[in-house]
């Protein structure tokens, strides 16, 4: 009799084990993985479920080979989170938000380089409420593969011009933007520079949105004149 039940004891013991495993998985990764997925999101959750379904229809792994996967892959995904900490390799992990509209006219290079057609950028528009090329004026394709559309008359939307105490250059080319005039915005505000920064957000016409790495935050002035940036702010 116990011999009959063993085999069914055993594949509840390593399923229990996969769900604790990938909850504490996810702990320790952050809550971002129930949040949007990105590239790297989408293969630790290929791999996971391919770690816990082969240990647990396979009689020859152990617990302790799942646990052993699971602790491998979490350390690893945990490297990779830190070397995202370098602006490059976090735009080659995970990718970056692109304009597929801008100021209402269609970015054909973005809708080539993602593989995109009309009709599915179309029913992209129509999830969102939209039926119209006409009620669209600026439209980003996110890294997750969700698109943020921004209405004629709406708010302009935000860029994040420092991440981590990095300065995002992608971001300055998409608001048309130089390090300099960066620069001159932290220093008028009362940092020495962008290592100062956990992050800076700017929205014009409304202004720049601080955070330290304390966790302290500062709403900045407006927008900087061309006239008012210094050429010594130039330099990092």
């Amino acid at each position: 009799m116990i011999e009959l039940i063993q085999p069914y004891v055993a594949i509840a013991v390593k399923l229990i084990t996969g769900m604790i495993g990938i909850l504490t998985f996810l702990r320790i990764t952050g809550k971002t993985q129930m949040g949007q997925l990105t590239p790297l999101d989408t293969v630790s959750a290929f791999v996971i479920g391919a770690l816990v379904g082969g240990v647990l229809y396979n009689p020859d792994m152990t617990i302790w080979h799942l646990i052993f996967a699971l602790a491998v892959w979490t350390g690893f995904n945990m490297l990779v989170r830190f070397a995202m900490r370098s602006s490059m390799l976090r735009h080659l992990i995970k990718g970056e938000s692109v304009f597929l509209v801008k100021d209402g006219i269609i970015n054909f290079k973005n809708f080539k380089r993602n593989s995109l057609e009309m009709e599915q950028f179309r029913l992209m528009l129509r999830q969102k409420g939209i039926f119209s090329m006409f009620d669209v004026e600026d439209v980003l394709f996110e890294a997750n593969g969700a698109v943020t559309v921004l209405s004629p008359g709406d708010t302009s939307y935000s860029v994040l011009l420092v991440n981590n105490g990095q300065i995002v250059e992608s971001s300055l080319a998409k608001a048309g933007k130089s390090q300099a005039w960066v620069l001159c915005a932290i220093k008028r505000n009362g940092f020495k520079g962008a290592s100062e920064l956990f992050c800076m957000e700017w929205t014009p016409r409304k202004g720049f949105y601080f955070v330290t790495f304390e966790g302290h935050v500062k709403r900045g002035k407006d927008e900087v004149d061309a006239d008012e940036i210094d050429p010594d702010n130039a330099q990092v």
